[in-house]
């Protein structure tokens, strides 16, 4: 049965979440059914499928109120006018009286929460018994992770959460992977947004402890945010400034992946990384915390790759320094990553979609 689905989201850049959308929307279109995009923001940068509305295009006074009633009343009008039979919401959701508007006033259809992070006040916004009351009756709440949702059910109570893991085109990855690039460098390297949350502070230091300066192993940090100036100052008060390397996040970033030793993510909690797949893709072994959520549900320990003890950064020292130091655990980690994310594939991710769909349309229980 072909129906009409929409995926609102604030834009289509910058973000694993945002690029997992439009791999979503290649998805739902290839399944046979109708898919339009609506972005809050006019920021669109990753692929997608289906119709792009883009409601940021009458963004003219950023930041005002006349501008966000302006942006929703737009959203309000896209949405009574398509008359969608599902509406996929990836937007964050902290404000609670945003939300009790939209809820009561915009939104009209079926709906799914879209949740993307373990971070849930994201997503569920304070008090949590408004929360529990606007989300209660959602068509449904989908995360990209089984401890994601254990907690959503821990916390809320609701019958109505399932996990479908972010689909990785790894056809698509290895193909941009292999693009000319002019690297010289031996090189680590960590990649996502420059804010709190990620840790490259932190890294940093672990990284100047490790042997990997001694052996003129240099780190790259790919990516842009709010911390990009302290961590500069940081890498130059550190000694570091002709070992480290901050490169701007661009669309290929598989490049700077594929040529790396190996991949680090330091950070202090996630959704479901999908870096860490992006990485293995690119048959690049990797490194990560054990943190909530989602690399315990993608690293076998040892196997593909090293799962550290959540916020030991001297623990991450020393898996640095083991990665680089023991051959035969790297060969291993590395000839075993591509083959590790084959249940993480469009095709394997497509099938768990085309069951969720039918199963909201149908009223069915959907398994994760």
């Amino acid at each position: 049965m072909k129906i009409k689905i929409c995926l609102l989201i604030e834009r289509l850049n910058s973000g694993g979440a945002e690029r997992s959308a439009g791999l979503i929307s290649q998805i739902i279109e290839r399944l046979g059914h109708d898919v339009f995009i609506i972005t809050l923001f006019d920021d669109i940068a990753y692929p997608y499928s289906g119709k792009l509305i883009n409601i940021g295009e009458f963004n003219h006074c950023s930041g005002s109120i006349l501008n966000r009633f302006n942006r929703y009343w737009q959203l309000r009008k896209q949405l009574h006018q398509n008359k969608f039979d599902l509406v996929f919401d990836f937007r964050l959701k902290e404000s609670i009286i945003r939300e009790f508007f939209l809820n009561k006033l915009v939104f009209s259809t079926r709906m799914v929460n879209m949740v993307r992070s373990f971070h849930l006040n994201w997503y569920f916004s304070n008090p949590k018994i408004v929360s529990k009351h606007l989300y209660r009756n959602y068509s449904g709440i989908n995360t990209v992770s089984l401890e994601i949702e254990k907690e959503i059910e821990r916390l809320f109570k609701f019958s109505n959460v399932s996990t479908i893991y972010s689909p990785i085109d790894i056809e698509y990855i290895q193909r941009k992977s292999q693009e000319a690039n002019y690297i010289e460098d031996d090189y680590i390297i960590g990649v996502g947004r420059l804010e709190p949350i990620k840790q490259f502070d932190k890294l940093l230091l672990a990284y100047k402890e490790s042997v990997l300066p001694k052996e003129n192993v240099k780190l790259y940090i790919l990516g842009k945010g709010s911390q990009k100036t302290n961590l500069l100052k940081l890498i130059i008060d550190l000694n570091l400034g002709n070992m480290v390397k901050i490169i701007p996040f661009n669309e290929n970033p598989f490049i700077y992946i594929r040529n790396a030793k190996f991949l680090i993510s330091s950070s202090k909690n996630e959704g479901f990384p999908r870096v860490l797949l992006e990485s293995m893709a690119c048959e690049t072994p990797v490194i990560s915390f054990d943190c909530s959520s989602g690399p315990s549900e993608i690293i076998v320990d040892g196997n593909n790759g090293l799962l550290v003890e959540n916020q030991n950064f001297e623990a991450l020292k020393d898996a640095i320094d083991i990665m680089f130091l023991d051959k035969e655990l790297y060969r291993e980690c590395k000839a075993n990553s591509l083959k590790s994310i084959s249940k993480f594939s469009m095709e394997s991710i497509s099938v768990k979609w085309k069951q969720y769909i039918n199963s909201l349309i149908l009223g069915n229980k959907f398994i994760s």
